[in-house]
């Protein structure tokens, strides 16, 4: 194998199967791919990657040092939330590592903005980025003071959460104190125990330190409409491609996309650009937005400045390149990817795709599933076996019992309307005129 492919770690503390889909991504590519994941996790079943290094629960930071010393990678690929803040914190601990990570996120000067919604919302309004009102909750007097005024529903968010949690959506100003309350209460040993044993979370006792700021507590006006998702890759500030999709089926009102529908908005592509732009960003970056019922105007709710489940779809211009991950190997290599590649990969994205696995949490009587495509990655066949089980931790005994006895109730599938196309279509000749002078 060549020596001068770029050497890629991919880097994951969630069993989510994004970073699975990536590595095979970068991988068919050419890279030369590592990985650093808890013990049990799909990247264990990908072929083709070098070496995966394990997260160990008590010595995550030592973990991660030791990956990267051993893979010696060239960029590092983040796919969830925790894995961002373990770099930042990682830069702060060990500066000798900022290169590195520099290289992977973009501008280390960005890392606060990106780690706090509120800075990250303010920057946007700067930039003429259609935002809901949201306000920072600093205590539970201000949290009082706001209950009395504002309007319901609304959205009460604590910082540096994932897959929706750490979101609730309250009606009254009783339920807005109990949220309040509830966000800024700090893990107890026990919780941490219990995520440790009972969910097999090895990040359950990983402490960033004083090295990153206390997260914030905001309060969101809520915006009525249909969630949307763009996932961006970006190399230092320049926006390099977009994938867009609006949510048909989500895994809870505040969860994750189960089913999506491929559609194509040039405010959502210009809010990337211009945040990419402003934070001088490279790698991959999420934004989550709210498409208002009736007019179609995205509102911006938040960002995740790392890969999302949107990677490794294919693009519709193969100018671009042939998936975000490609577009990114351009920029690292300036090069183009071996013809095999190019010739391979399909350009004409299903208009509805359904998340594999997730998706088949809908039952197969579902009419949702059957109108969309399964997105399926039938050439591995390890991977689409593991990845049909029941997920980790809950093939575990001890998980089964601790929920049986305390009877937790499992998320419930929200669907959303169908989006006014007519008006989107409108909009978007408009705004295309308007961004062509």
């Amino acid at each position: 194998m060549p020596e001068n492919l770029p050497v890629v770690l991919i880097h994951a503390t969630l069993w989510w199967p994004l970073a699975a889909r990536l590595a095979i991504s970068f991988r068919d590519l050419g890279c030369r791919v590592h990985s650093i994941c808890p013990p049990v996790h799909p990247l264990h079943f990908v072929r083709g990657i070098e070496r995966c290094h394990s997260l160990r629960s008590l010595w995550v930071q030592r973990s991660l040092i030791e990956a990267i010393e051993d893979s010696q990678p060239d960029y590092i690929v983040p796919t969830d939330d925790r894995a961002i803040w373990q770099l930042h914190a990682l830069v702060a601990s060990h500066p000798q590592y900022r290169g590195l990570v520099v290289n992977s996120l973009g501008d280390s000067k960005s890392f606060a903005v990106v780690r706090s919604r509120m800075s990250l919302l303010a920057l946007a309004e700067s930039l003429k980025i259609q935002i809901p009102m949201t306000v920072l909750l600093r205590s539970e007097q201000e949290a009082a003071d706001y209950a009395s005024s504002w309007s319901y529903p609304a959205v009460v968010k604590l910082d540096g959460t994932n897959g929706g949690r750490g979101v609730a959506i309250v009606s009254t100003p009783l339920e807005l104190l109990d949220a309040y309350r509830r966000l800024r209460r700090k893990p107890s040993f026990l919780s941490s125990l219990k995520r440790r044993v009972v969910d097999n979370d090895v990040m359950a006792f990983f402490k960033p330190g004083t090295t990153l700021p206390p997260q914030e507590i905001s309060l969101q006006s809520f915006v009525t409409g249909t969630p949307a998702n763009a996932m961006y890759s970006c190399f230092r500030g320049k926006l390099l491609a977009d994938i867009q999709v609006r949510t048909i089926c989500s895994q809870h009102a505040a969860g994750a996309a189960l089913i999506v529908e491929r559609i194509n908005d040039l405010r959502i592509e210009n809010a990337g650009r211009k945040l990419a732009q402003a934070l001088s960003l490279s790698g991959f970056l999420g934004l989550d937005f709210i498409l208002e019922n009736g007019t179609g105007t995205p509102y911006l709710l938040e960002m995740n400045p790392r890969a999302t489940q949107l990677g490794h779809l294919p693009l519709e211009c193969p100018c671009c390149g042939g998936s975000l991950a490609e577009a990114l190997w351009r920029a690292w290599t300036c090069g183009t990817p071996p013809r095999s590649v190019v010739a391979d990969q399909p350009f004409k994205l299903p208009g509805k795709i359904a998340f594999f696995p997730q998706a088949l949490a809908l039952g197969p009587n579902s009419s949702l599933l059957a109108s969309a495509w399964l997105d399926r990655p039938d050439d591995e066949p390890n991977l689409v076996r593991e990845l049909s089980k029941v997920g980790w931790p809950e093939r575990r005994l001890v998980y089964r019992l601790f929920h049986k006895f305390y009877n937790i109730q499992p998320d419930k599938p929200v669907d959303f309307p169908e989006a006014d196309s007519n008006i989107g279509t409108a909009l978007n000749k408009r705004l295309q005129a308007h961004y062509q002078r």
